[in-house]
């Protein structure tokens, strides 16, 4: 379990697309002393980079490694997947199974799992949010870390989400927004200094919804064939679709049904048993429901437009 890290800053757009090149490409760069040179970024920004690589799933500690901030990195399979058909992070997609990872990885960012599975207002303030953590942290006996660090996390986590209404035309930040922003999970209200959550229906690709229902449930993930999961389950499991995603179980059931109709024939549908509504769904390990998205997706020929494009412009 861990708090900070990030050293303040929320994902950028363009970081973990430099992060994960580096890691692939030339990874004893990562851990060099000029790290920051080669990315292009301040010092703290390369730590933050570093970070967000394990945060989000992408990179894990070499086996054998000795544990530490400097320990030498190694892209996970999820990491290469990303690098082969989404290298720009382009897809909404990618950013929805990453923002999966942190709410299913509390090693490495706890105030982010704490946040979407156990806290439970969907309008509040951010010293309610703080004091609401710090209560969790207490009642789990476990050594509080110190107030800044909390309150650092708290604001980390708010700013990767919430989109500022109303935005402000003049804000030179607005042109570094977090690209986790786009998933419309929040909006912070600058005239009463409120948060939102936003617990209606979005715009889930079906193999998002497979892969995050895969990293929550292991039955859904392990074995061959299918497995019937109620609507309650997913709507209630830490890490799972409804957890993950911010949806009622009204909600969720929409969205279900959505990825019903744009999954292939038998890979998610929604059944009845003994009188429940369940979500049957094809086991099948997270990785791949997200090659399945880029396969449907076809991220591949978007990206060598992109490379054409930066190319020659």
């Amino acid at each position: 379990m861990r708090f900070g890290g990030h050293e303040t800053f929320a994902v950028r757009e363009g970081w973990l697309h430099k992060g994960l090149r580096m890691l692939v490409e030339e990874p004893q760069q990562l851990g060099h002393e000029d790290v920051a040179d080669y990315l292009g970024v301040g010092r703290n920004m390369a730590k933050s980079i570093r970070h967000w690589l394990l945060a989000t799933g992408l990179a894990e500690r070499s086996p054998g490694s000795l544990t530490g901030k400097s320990a030498p990195l190694q892209a996970t399979p999820l990491g290469e997947i990303v690098r082969k058909c989404d290298p720009y992070f382009l897809e909404i997609g990618t950013w929805w199974a990453l923002h999966v990872n942190l709410v299913n990885t509390a090693e490495h960012a706890e105030a982010w799992a704490w946040f979407f599975n156990s806290f439970n207002l969907e309008r509040f303030e951010r010293p309610m949010c703080l004091e609401s953590l710090c209560r969790h942290i207490r009642l789990s006996k476990r050594r509080m870390p110190s107030t800044r660090t909390l309150e650092r996390d708290i604001a980390c986590l708010l700013s990767s989400y919430a989109r500022v209404i109303p935005a402000s035309d003049t804000d030179p930040e607005e042109a570094r927004d977090c690209p986790f922003r786009e998933l419309g999970l929040l909006s912070y209200f600058k005239t009463s200094g409120y948060y939102q959550l936003h617990q209606g229906i979005k715009e889930i690709p079906a193999e998002i919804f497979g892969y995050a229902t895969s990293c929550a449930f292991p039955d859904a993930r392990e074995g061959d064939g299918a497995t019937d999961i109620t609507i309650h389950d997913v709507a209630r499991q830490p890490g799972g679709p409804g957890r993950a995603f911010a949806l009622t179980s009204e909600t969720l059931f929409e969205v279900a049904s959505r990825a019903e109709g744009g999954a292939a024939k038998g890979e998610i549908e929604i059944v009845g048993i003994a009188g429940s509504r369940a979500i049957r769904i094809q086991k099948k390990p997270p990785r791949q429901w997200l090659e399945d998205y880029y396969s449907n997706a076809d991220v591949e020929q978007i990206n060598a437009a992109r490379q054409v494009q930066e190319t020659h412009g």
